[in-house]
């Protein structure tokens, strides 16, 4: 055991000059460990007639080291995180629901102008801003503002009259 730290000390230099060379700059630990994984099998597996230790564990290392980029590479691409939006589970009494939003707003519309019905509509049905409802209308945000303002005015005075 002595004599591997001794081996992983003398090669540590070269391991991150390959990790450097590969432009690796994410998980930098995980692929120092792969390389000292590939030196020590490198060094188990050695054999005279494969010329310079050094030449063969720089290329065991470095073949080692672009193997697991091409794993994670793969997996990355292959196992892209699933969107929520797909995960949603419909409700079946949504659209019943809708419909019964839908029929109480329109209720509400009685009495409005068309652009003072559009903020209304736009507002609760549709979940758009201000600035949206403006791009939608092509007019300024002061004009929507106009709208809904004058709008809840005229909504005030329905419901304290149906209150009555």
């Amino acid at each position: 055991m002595e004599d591997f730290s001794a081996l992983a000390t003398e090669f540590t230099p070269m391991i991150h000059h390959i990790i450097r060379s590969l432009s690796i700059y994410k998980n930098k630990d995980e692929y120092y460990q792969i390389g000292l994984i590939a030196l020590w099998e490198s060094n188990e597996n050695f054999n005279k007639e494969y010329g310079q230790f050094h030449n063969y564990a720089y290329t065991v290392i470095k073949g080692r080291i672009l193997n697991e980029l091409k794993r994670h590479h793969k997996y990355e691409t292959r196992n892209t995180p699933i969107d929520s939006a797909i995960l949603e589970i419909k409700d079946p009494f949504s659209k019943l629901e809708e419909a019964f939003a839908i029929d109480n707003i329109l209720h509400y519309t009685e009495g409005l102008t068309l652009n003072q019905q559009r903020w209304l509509l736009q507002t609760y049905l549709g979940n758009k801003t201000v600035t949206e409802i403006a791009e939608i209308y092509q007019v300024t945000a002061a004009a929507v503002k106009s709208w809904r303002k004058s709008a809840l005015r005229k909504l005030k005075k329905q419901l304290i009259f149906h209150c009555k």
